[in-house]
């Protein structure tokens, strides 16, 4: 090798070494590719769950974090996310939503903007409202414990309800509430009635939503006439000053001019009004209508000023209106309509048609008899004919009525087949210009509805009805049968379809509302069904049992215990106990409030006793299903006298002088030792309590007599202070 050649392979070597050492030379690393698996894994897990968490991937270690349902997804998450193939670490900052007792939702929207406030159970619904309104949500809180399961999906109709309202407010609280506000035009009204019908079931919302404007069309028809004076009628933009029209007469013998209240945002309009009067105002005689596009002139009679004032109005007419100066008959316009009959199956045609419409062809194809259709000499420079074949088509549903469309509404008052004829007509007529005032009164021949009612009741916001109650049933009779105050709005019923199963379910289902946390029974044709979830301390097995039997083979009957307790010292009103209740030791007890004293809790004790007794199933220990109340009642005075008196209690067992007197002695003592446990289980000291059982001893009331042997079976307290002995 040459000396150069040697010169050239050592440099060859160092610029080689000199890469390998910058790491140019190494073999690609792929810990990219594992990352972007890793990445793609986890986050189709994540998908899984409502407002996945946010999630980053670094190497082999996962970060997580944000808010979640409840701590069974948090774990689950972290369990999922370490399962993965090829995690090393999984980094979980993951927080539990809080749990709301009442959900709520509140919008206003004025002329300072849109406000947002309350509850919502995915960032992303608060997100959606925030983009429907243009709203801040910063006052939207995400949490669990919705009343309803579509609760997001029932704010986001509200709102886009709002959205189309003027004015809006909406205010929810639980399961009820109210939007109230100011619609422009009758057009949107009606969307938002039509949006609000798609509120998800078990959402009562009241609604409030008024009309600016009467959809009325804006025109303008005016008269000169040399005997009658001049004549004024009609609806102007709110823009268009009244006196600008009548000072164009000295004098206007009868004035019916009204702006409307909203701007139709039609800028012809008003200057076109302006110069057609102004041609009136220097004729001697003479009619003029003015619409929208359209400028009618007849039997004008003037000289020189009149045809300056008509030149000067063709001269400024924009290209969008059309302007007719036809010489017509001396007459006042009269307004269009047609009314179709059908009596006895024979069917008749009366009004007055447009120029131009003849009287043959309408309601041909009904073979309709049209003697009684006149013609008036006035084109149709509204488009109102346009509704006429729509109406008839409308009209050949009806079985028996009639059918009025005038010039501004549509009357219906006829007997249609069922629902399905009912709504196409409504479709047909709602759609036409004169729809925006549809005065309807229909009767079905069937009403094509089956029963199919959900009733859903929740402690403390009572009872809601939605569906179709069976005709046996009207909501009155409901909140009788199950001891609740009447239920607010109408339901609707059906007319023909009773549900025999269902009264006597409610009657089996009022003895342990007072212990539902939350209840839902649905009557249908073909099944009943109950799903329930009960206050602790319930005996399950006995109020299923008696459920049951109020129900068929084919009907359904879920009940469970309470899992998610609410926080201690929550308070409620129970409105099917009528009563307030708090939640003490794991168990909702009444709300006293006294100040103990041997002579005051024994008072307190005695009212307990007497409002709810204490009863056991027939020769046994154990309480029947309603004494829990009995229980819970006795417990209150109980956790109020030892706790805040420090006096000590005597649980006393007594019978009725039925069986031998030894075997009541000791069932009355067994008695009073499962109430003693029941009390100290709601939180009074074991240490502060003893029992007895008198058996027979003590009556209350004759034993001769059913009744009086049944009030002798009974539980009582009796109470002392520390250190002396209960008489």
């Amino acid at each position: 090798m040459t000396a150069k050649a040697l010169v050239e392979a050592i440099g060859a070597l160092v610029i080689f070494l000199t890469l390998a050492g910058l790491g140019l030379f190494q073999v690609p690393s792929d810990e990219p590719t594992i990352e972007a698996g890793l990445r793609a894994q986890a986050t189709a897990l994540l998908a899984e769950y409502p407002d996945p968490p946010a999630l980053t991937v670094q190497g082999r270690v996962i970060t997580v974090e944000g808010l979640v349902q409840s701590n069974a997804d948090r774990r689950a998450i972290e369990r999922a996310l370490r399962g993965i193939d090829g995690v090393e670490e999984v980094r979980a900052r993951l927080e539990v939503l809080p749990r709301v007792g009442r959900f709520t939702y509140g919008l206003r929207k004025d002329d300072k903007g849109v406000r947002l406030n309350g509850h919502v159970t995915a960032a992303t619904t608060a997100e959606a409202l925030g983009r429907i309104n243009g709203a801040p949500v910063t006052d939207l809180q995400v949490a669990r414990g919705a009343p309803i399961a579509d609760w997001d999906k029932a704010l986001l109709v509200l709102s886009e309800s709002a959205a189309l309202l003027d004015r809006a407010e909406v205010i929810v609280s639980g399961t009820s509430g109210t939007i109230r506000g100011e619609a422009l035009w009758p057009a949107e009204a009606r969307a938002v009635a039509a949006r609000l019908d798609t509120l998800p079931k078990g959402l009562s919302i009241k609604r409030e939503i008024g009309v600016r404007d009467d959809g009325a069309p804006f025109l303008l028809v005016a008269e000169r006439h040399p005997r009658r004076g001049v004549s004024l009628r009609g609806k102007l933009p709110p823009g268009l000053n009244v006196q600008v029209l009548t000072g164009a007469f000295d004098s206007v013998q009868d004035n019916a001019l009204v702006n409307g209240p909203v701007d139709p945002e039609l800028p012809d309009l008003g200057p076109v009004m302006t110069g057609a009067v102004k041609v009136l105002g220097a004729a001697e005689q003479g009619v003029a209508l003015v619409t929208p596009g359209a400028v009618v002139l007849t039997t004008l009679s003037g000289g020189a000023e009149m045809d300056k004032a008509l030149a000067a109005l063709r001269a400024a007419l924009p290209a969008s209106y059309r302007l007719d100066v036809s010489q017509l008959p001396e007459a006042p316009p009269q307004p269009f309509w047609l009314q179709l009959d059908r009596v006895n199956g024979a069917v008749s045609a009366s009004g007055v048609l447009p120029d131009g419409i003849p009287s043959e062809g309408v309601a041909k194809a009904l073979g309709a008899d049209v003697s009684r259709l006149s013609q008036s000499p006035y084109p149709d420079t509204l488009g109102w004919a346009a509704s006429i074949a729509a109406v008839e088509e409308a009209f050949a549903e009806v079985i028996e009525g009639k059918l009025l469309l005038e010039e501004a509404s549509i009357t219906l008052d006829a007997v249609l087949a069922d629902p399905d004829s009912a709504a196409r007509v409504e479709t047909l007529l709602a759609a036409l210009p004169q729809g925006a005032d549809l005065r309807s009164r229909v009767e079905l021949q069937d009403d094509g509805r089956d029963p199919d009612a959900t009733l859903i009741y929740h402690p403390e916001t009572g009872l809601s009805l939605g569906g179709v109650l069976p005709v046996d049933l009207d909501a009155a009779t409901i909140a009788g049968l199950l001891g609740l105050p009447p239920v607010g709005g109408a339901p609707q019923q059906d007319r023909d379809t009773a549900l025999p199963g269902a009264a006597p379910l409610l009657k089996a289902v009022e003895p342990w509302l007072g212990e539902a946390e939350t209840l839902t029974i649905t009557l249908a044709l073909g099944q009943l069904s109950v799903e329930a979830v009960l206050s602790p301390g319930v005996d399950l097995e006995q109020i299923e049992a008696a459920t049951r039997a109020a129900l068929g083979p084919n009907d359904s009957l879920t009940l469970s215990l309470l899992q998610d307790y609410p926080p201690a010292d929550t308070r409620r009103q129970n409105i099917a106990l009528g009563a307030e209740q708090v939640f003490l030791a794991g168990y909702w007890l009444p709300l006293l409030e006294f100040a103990p004293s041997v002579a005051e809790c024994a008072r307190q004790s005695r009212l307990a006793e007497s409002d709810e007794p204490v009863r056991f199933l027939s020769g046994e220990t154990r309480l029947d299903a309603r004494s829990i109340r009995g229980v819970n009642a006795l417990s209150a005075v109980a956790r109020v006298c030892v706790g805040q008196g420090g006096l000590t209690l005597r649980v006393e067992g007594h019978t009725d002088n039925f069986g031998a007197e030894g075997v009541n002695r000791m069932l009355s003592r067994l008695r009073a030792e499962v109430v003693a446990k029941e009390i100290a289980k709601r939180g009074v000291p074991v240490a502060a309590m003893e029992v007895l059982g008198y058996g027979p001893d003590r009556p209350v009331a004759d034993n001769a007599t059913p009744e009086g042997r049944a009030l002798n079976r009974r539980i009582s307290l009796a109470w002392s202070t520390p250190g002396q002995s209960i008489q």
